[in-house]
């Protein structure tokens, strides 16, 4: 110890264990935070791609339930009540999809088709007729229909099943849906999305998680164990990655995904890195005692590096190569930590790719248009969005099929893809793609819209067949405090808009927006107005021409909302017809009318009420017959009720129009036709409606006095109406001479400004009292 040599080796000998000691630390603290970060990326990636296959899995099937819906040849066969046709048509769409279910439902809840796709003890596919033919299904309402939750159990197994409306003009007549069982294939294709094993089960508070199919080989007891109390109680596992996602529910029962993954398998090349390390740095400790001297000065420099870049990878840069190193050992570990990273960002990269691409298109999806987008907003950029939807793709799918329509949306998406100026080019679903713009001229935009629609305008051959493709474009240009979604949301208002008028492209405006908070907010109060007597009616007065006596009122319905007060009937009734509501509010209106005639008989006031009636009365049987019974047990006379229907109510479903009404007819009710002159009836149509008057429109009498054509028309009408046997009242008289000249040619009934606005029962009495028109009074027994 006394000689220098021995010193010097003996302080290279602790110098070196203090070095080994600290790059062990290093070295193991760089593998834990690498460690977390490889866990919490694997199952985050895992978990999109997940959610995303699945969703296109349900958004398949309503595309294709919706498709299958309108096949007129489907519906021929279901009305005609042709099981076997019917069953062999039903089995024809299901085949085209390779859906394992298929099932038609009746309006009355009969379940009239239902086909199972299972395979058989040889292993082959086989179509057999499901367990439910011919019985009742609990999905009898429409309403429930349209609430459907994609899940459903039949025989044991539960399906992935979307419906779709089936209608006979505007009438519902059944339902027809398909769907994809939910089992252990659908469990190996996740798998193979995600790189995890997956499965379903069913589980609720009570009762233990019922495994119904995973992915590979049967599940494990003790992994049953782990994910059952993981579903149950969400009791997480130190041993395992675990996810679920909850599908839906199945009677108390919830239906779950599953994903889980050994957390040492994930690590399980970190792991052999790490103990590679550690027997390098064991290794190298020897050695380094007979070479003390020549390499105490540089053995920690590598060291260092090799834990700068393991901090490096451990923050995500995978990019980046681990540098060698002149010793052996050390190189080895550099290149093993190359050979890792390579290896994490392969798959990271893939995962990545999937979650945010197309895979029909290999363009990006909706996932990548929030991330891009977002960004731009945030960092101020100016933002155009433009959501663009391929006409007539329906069309193209059904009759040359679904493998012609895949190579359409592949061409479309390559000419928008090789459009100049676009910064970004997406496609969100099956006919609907978007393009997203940075800074972009606003003024230029229309040009560009331009010159896309003549870039889709070049014809397209596939296979002989040519084809025109056409975009129809709703574009949303960033304005303060919006964000992504209310982009998105204002373009596609923008291109339903287009459609709904035959236009190339729209450009959002709020006045073409009809689901304005304001809006949504009538939607929501509407019912609670009914209930709580915010709605009133106001009356206008009829005269007769002939006794020049006020013999009748129309009676007119107004909303007295306690904070935007009276909201005329424009505004309001179109949200009822829109949202279901018109018969509570046609019942409500004639409940009230037929009180106030009782009310006004009391006062010694005799007049009959004229209410109006809409299209979507006229569809209800049940209100038919109600309307009979109020009036029965009201006790008001027949003689003094009518009821005024529109042109276009009775041509939207002329046969069932003309059944009610003729059933009303002959029940003494009296009828007339509101608004004549502006709808779509046919003469032919006039003459077979069992109704007693026609009301001439009041864009026909306002300027009559200084329009020879509307005297000619109207003129025309009162001829045509007495020859038919038909009285006539006259709307919009705003003036005497035009009252004079409608006694003159035998009008009946005057109805206008000039006699009277509409005004509430209070102020109608008055009005009578000091009017020069006289009014009946009751007669006394």
């Amino acid at each position: 110890m006394n000689r220098l040599q021995t010193r010097i080796f003996g302080f290279f000998v602790l110098l070196l264990i203090a070095v080994q000691a600290f790059s062990f630390w290093m070295a193991y603290y760089s593998y834990n935070k690498l460690e977390k970060q490889q866990l919490d990326n694997r199952m985050s990636v895992a978990e999109k791609v997940f959610r995303s296959e699945f969703d296109n899995r349900n958004h398949y099937l309503s595309i294709f339930a919706e498709t299958a819906a309108k096949d007129f040849g489907l519906k021929e066969i279901f009305i005609d009540g042709e099981q076997k046709s019917f069953l062999i048509a039903l089995n024809n769409h299901r085949g085209r999809i390779g859906a394992n279910m298929a099932m038609a439902i009746s309006k009355d809840g009969k379940v009239i088709g239902q086909l199972v796709n299972e395979m058989n003890d040889a292993g082959k596919s086989k179509v057999k007729i499901g367990s439910e033919q011919g019985t009742h299904t609990a999905l009898m309402l429409e309403q429930s229909m349209a609430d459907f939750d994609s899940l459903y159990r039949l025989d044991g197994k539960i399906y992935q099943l979307r419906f779709a409306t089936l209608k006979s003009g505007s009438t519902t007549i059944g339902w027809v849906g398909f769907g994809f069982v939910v089992d252990s294939n659908l469990a190996s294709l996740m798998e193979d999305q995600t790189g995890l094993p997956t499965g379903f089960a069913l589980s609720s508070e009570l009762t233990p998680p019922q495994f119904l199919a995973h992915s590979g080989i049967d599940i494990a007891s003790n992994i049953k164990a782990v994910l059952g109390s993981f579903l149950q109680k969400g009791t997480e596992n130190e041993d395992y990655l675990l996810w679920s996602l909850p599908l839906g529910q199945l009677g108390n029962q919830s239906l779950y995904a599953y994903m889980y993954l050994p957390r040492a398998d994930v690590l399980k090349a970190l792991q052999k890195q790490w103990w590679r390390q550690l027997w390098l740095v064991l290794l190298m400790l020897p050695v380094s005692l007979f070479a003390a001297f020549g390499i105490s000065g540089s053995i920690t420099k590598p060291i260092m590096r090799l834990i700068e870049q393991a901090k490096f990878i451990a923050q995500g840069n995978y990019d980046a190569k681990v540098k060698p190193s002149s010793t052996l050992e050390l190189a080895q570990l550099a290149h093993e930590f190359t050979e890792m990273q390579t290896a994490i960002l392969s798959r990271e990269k893939k995962i990545v790719h999937q979650a945010f691409h197309d895979t029909l298109t290999n363009l990006p999806n909706r996932n990548e248009l929030e991330r891009l987008v977002s960004e731009w907003i945030q960092n101020g950029s100016h933002v155009i969005v433009c959501l663009l939807n391929i006409r007539r793709l329906t069309d193209v799918n059904v009759t040359l099929g679904h493998m012609v329509g895949d190579e359409v949306i592949k061409e479309v998406g390559h000419r928008l893809e090789n459009m100049n100026n676009v910064d970004l080019v997406c496609r969100l679903s099956g006919d609907e793609y978007a393009l997203a713009l940075k800074d972009f001229d606003d003024v230029g935009i229309s040009t560009l819209l331009q010159r896309i629609q003549l870039q889709m305008a070049k014809r397209y051959c596939y296979q002989d067949v040519s084809l025109h493709l056409q975009l129809t474009v709703g574009v949303s240009i960033l304005k303060s405090n919006l964000g992504l979604s209310q982009l998105l949301q204002q373009a596609n208002t923008a291109m339903q808009h287009a459609k709904a008028n035959k236009l190339d492209f729209v450009i959002y405006d709020p006045k073409i927006d009809q689901h304005t908070l304001e809006t949504f907010e009538l939607v929501n109060a509407l019912t609670s107005a009914i209930e709580n007597n915010e709605l009133v009616l106001f009356y206008q007065p009829k005269l007769c021409l002939e006794k020049k006596k006020v013999v009748q009122v129309e009676a007119l319905v107004r909303w007295l909302h306690p904070q935007k007060g009276t909201i005329p009937p424009d505004v309001f009734i179109p949200i009822a017809e829109k949202t279901g509501q018109m018969n509570t509010l046609s019942r409500w209106v004639i409940i009230a009318a037929i009180k106030q005639y009782h009310k006004w008989r009391s006062e010694g006031i005799e007049l009959s009420i004229a209410v109006n009636i809409s299209a979507e009365n006229l569809k209800d049987s049940e209100f038919c017959q109600w309307l009979l019974n109020t009036v029965e047990q009201l006790k008001m006379p027949v003689s003094a009720l009518t009821l005024e229907i529109t042109e276009d109510a009775v041509v939207e479903d002329p046969e069932s129009a003309i059944m009610q009404l003729s059933h009303w007819r002959d029940r003494g009710l009296k009828l007339s036709i509101d608004d004549f002159g502006t709808g779509y009836s046919s003469l032919g149509q006039l003459k077979q409606l069992p109704v007693h008057e026609i009301k001439i429109d009041r864009s026909f009498i306002q300027h009559l006095m200084s329009n020879d054509e509307d005297k000619i028309i109207v003129n025309s009408t009162l001829e045509l109406a007495h020859n038919l046997g038909l009285s006539v009242v006259a709307e919009g008289v705003e003036n005497l001479e035009t009252l004079e000249w409608l006694t003159e040619h035998n009008c009946e009934m005057a109805q206008g400004f000039y006699l009277s606005r509409p005004i509430p029962e209070d102020e109608l009495a008055q009005w009578l009292l000091s009017s020069h028109f006289s009014y009946i009074k009751p007669k006394i027994h």
